[in-house]
């Protein structure tokens, strides 16, 4: 049984969403993206006046109404129009925040590179990793961009190139690719990505969700070259899709492809969104987001508040790391407990932790301890948990 010690040695800590790390050219041009889409994609006066009405239509047919929701609704140019001035903007907002704070083994990437990007849309996690990594900028990179919309495809190369140019870089090689998961390309890639895929693929499927994260992960890995390749999926921050991030994880595991993030471990996903128990998803905060986005959401009457997502990125032929130390991952918002004490739900070799602490701790931040002592870690009763007492 793990054991603990009335203190535990914290030597290290990180987090998913310092906006810190992000690079002042690339905080600039978050701030006032309104201003790039409206150099390569401009509004006349009652475009502009029905925008946040549209968005507010799109949002509510993205949440409310998916099971109507036609795939292909990114062709057509009123929605294209709402999806890049007001979604593409706040997804480069939460993946650029992501992407400066993700391993940079997992982004260790060499002049020559090909890539590919599924579900492309308008290239949005393109632009965000482009926008994020000022060391990939540099490099000679090939990207494959796939999504069943040509138009948005267009509309976000054209956006692409125009940030590059702000940013005084040359741009990544763009290829268009108009088809879906499953279609050819010509070369296998040592990074395949893909955001918000998978949840339109589980609205449409019946198969069982094992059977399809299954099927799912032999598609993604087909695309990638055999050696050294990575995989990054991330999707909504909503129970169906973190049970569906959990079961590919699992197929990954089984095709010798090791977690690098946000997992600390390769041990079974004591996350893994079961009926009744945890799901694994991170939360960012928005309060630091763009003024002009806010005050646009407001405008639609969509105040967000908060990021939520969850992800998997997965490296083949890499070694776990063997250490003594316990890594764990927080993953839940704070839980009050007596004594001016709070509590964190997080992920662990050991299983599911319940961390109690009178300090504030924040989604997504991972801390590295030693556990020095024979004492029993206690069960939380509820949950099932181990507790850890930081303090």
């Amino acid at each position: 049984m793990p054991s603990e010690r009335e203190s535990p040695v914290v030597t290290s800590v990180d987090s998913l969403f310092t906006q810190r790390s992000i690079p002042s050219d690339a905080k600039a041009l978050l701030a006032e993206f309104d201003k790039v889409i409206a150099s390569t994609h401009p509004l006349n006066s009652k475009q502009r006046a029905q925008l946040p009405q549209v968005i507010r239509e799109l949002s509510h047919s993205l949440t409310d109404e998916r099971d109507k929701r036609h795939l292909g609704y990114m062709n057509r140019t009123e929605t294209l129009s709402a999806y890049t001035h007001y979604f593409m903007w706040w997804n480069l907002v939460r993946l650029t925040k992501l992407f400066v704070n993700m391993s940079d083994r997992f982004f260790s990437l060499n002049d020559g590179d090909i890539c590919l990007d599924i579900g492309s849309g308008p290239l949005t996690l393109v632009t965000a990793l482009f926008m994020a990594r000022k060391e990939l900028r540099q490099k000679k990179l090939t990207w494959y961009c796939m999504d069943i919309s040509q138009q948005a495809l267009t509309v976000g190369e054209n956006i692409f190139y125009t940030i590059a140019s702000r940013l005084g870089c040359q741009p990544w090689n763009i290829i268009r690719v108009k088809g879906e998961l499953g279609c050819t390309i010509k070369q296998k890639a040592h990074l395949v990505t893909s955001a918000n895929v998978f949840n339109e693929v589980l609205q449409k499927q019946t198969m069982p969700p094992d059977y399809l994260a299954k099927k799912q992960c032999q598609n993604l890995i087909s695309y990638a070259q055999k050696t050294d390749a990575r995989i990054l999926v991330i999707e909504p921050g909503v129970p169906s899709c973190a049970r569906f991030i959990s079961l590919i994880r699992d197929a990954f595991l089984r095709k010798d492809f090791i977690p690098v993030s946000p997992c600390t471990h390769c041990e079974a996903c004591p996350m893994d969104g079961k009926r009744g128990g945890k799901w694994c998803n991170y939360v960012s905060s928005t309060t630091d987001a763009p003024k002009a986005l806010k005050h646009l959401s407001d405008s639609a009457h969509l105040q967000k508040e908060r990021a939520v997502l969850s992800f998997i990125a997965v490296q083949n032929k890499v070694t776990e790391e063997k250490t003594e130390d316990i890594t764990f991952r927080i993953a839940s918002d704070s839980i009050r407990l007596p004594g001016n004490r709070q509590g964190y739900y997080a992920c662990s070799p050991l299983g599911l932790l319940l961390v109690v602490t009178q300090t504030q701790l924040a989604s997504g931040e991972s801390y590295r301890l030693t556990l020095n002592t024979n004492k029993p870690l206690r069960t939380d009763a509820k949950s099932g948990a181990y507790i850890l007492n930081l303090d």
